[in-house]
C-alpha cells in the first residue's frame, strides 16, 4: 500500500570548527593530522579514526593539485537553485588529500588547479 506523503524540508548546520572557517576565509585550506599515526583528515576532523587518538594538529593544505573527476551539477540541491549550473570536482592535492572542490575554467579528468577560496567555498582553478 502506497499513500501520499508531505513534502518534508530538512535544514542542518554543519559545525566546522573555528580554525578551518577563519582559514578559509583568508583563502587557506586546513587539514588535521594525527600527532600519534600520521593520519591526514580533510574535512577535518577532531579524533583519528586510525589509531583513536584526540591528539590532532592543523596542517595547511597544497594549494596545487589534479582534478580526479568532476561533475556538471544542472539539477541544484535546495539552497542552491539561485546559482548557474556550476562544476564540482575531486581534486587530489600534492600532498595526497582528496577534497571536493568548485571547479572555475574548462575541466578535464588530469588537469591542474591551483586552490584557493572564496571566503566560503573551495575553488579549484584549471590551469593552462
Amino acid at each position: 500500500m502506497q499513500t501520499d506523503a508531505i513534502p518534508l524540508s530538512l535544514k542542518y548546520k554543519i559545525k566546522y570548527p573555528d580554525e578551518f572557517i577563519d582559514a578559509v576565509k583568508r583563502g587557506e585550506i586546513l587539514a588535521t593530522k594525527c600527532r600519534n599515526c600520521g593520519a591526514v583528515y580533510f574535512p577535518p576532523q577532531r579524533d583519528c579514526y586510525n589509531c583513536g587518538k584526540s591528539e590532532m594538529e592543523w596542517i595547511k593544505v597544497s594549494n596545487e593539485g589534479e582534478i580526479m573527476t568532476y561533475s556538471i551539477v544542472t539539477q541544484k540541491p535546495q539552497g542552491f537553485e539561485e546559482y548557474a549550473d556550476y562544476i564540482i570536482g575531486i581534486v587530489k592535492t600534492k600532498d595526497n588529500i582528496n577534497l571536493m572542490a568548485w571547479i572555475k575554467g574548462q575541466p578535464k579528468v588530469g588537469a591542474r588547479v591551483r586552490l584557493t577560496t572564496d571566503g566560503v567555498r573551495i575553488i579549484g582553478e584549471v590551469l593552462g
